[in-house]
């Protein structure tokens, strides 16, 4: 009897500790890829993040010259990195009169001399350093007396 209760009481043990093998690991696991999620969140905090640029345009007419003022948030004008590789928050900005490119700036205030007289579309946009747009522009209209 003695020897049935030591094999029972072994089997019992046995049995008892693969359960807790098979508990740990099943509950091991999701922690596990939860702690995978949480270390790259921790990587990606870490990382620093670029805020995308922001644009906005001030204008005014004296007479027949459109005075232009920019105020940029989350970008670097680059003259010496213009058509080299794209960098966030870096690049120049397009000017366009009409519809058509009249222009690359590369600081916040600009004058266009002498525009004819009339309604005109101008549109102010950030681009990268290989000229590709931002995305984030500005229209407006002015109309040129004689």
């Amino acid at each position: 009897m003695m020897a049935f209760r030591r094999m029972l009481y072994s089997l019992l043990t046995v049995v008892a500790a693969v359960g807790l093998v098979y508990a740990y690991k099943s509950t091991s696991e999701p922690m596990a890829s939860v702690n995978v999620e949480t270390a790259d969140a921790e990587t990606n905090a870490n990382a620093p993040l670029q805020a995308a640029p922001t644009l906005a345009v001030s204008h005014r007419l004296e007479k027949r010259d459109l005075h232009l003022d920019l105020k940029v948030t989350n970008f670097t004008f680059s003259l010496e990195n213009m058509g080299k590789e794209n960098k966030d928050g870096e690049g120049h900005v397009h000017l366009y009169i009409d519809g058509k490119k009249v222009m690359k700036l590369f600081g916040t205030s600009y004058v266009w001399k002498d525009l004819q007289p009339g309604q005109h579309l101008v549109t102010v946009e950030l681009a990268h350093n290989n000229h590709d747009s931002y995305g984030v522009k500005q229209e407006f209209k002015v109309d040129v007396k004689e």
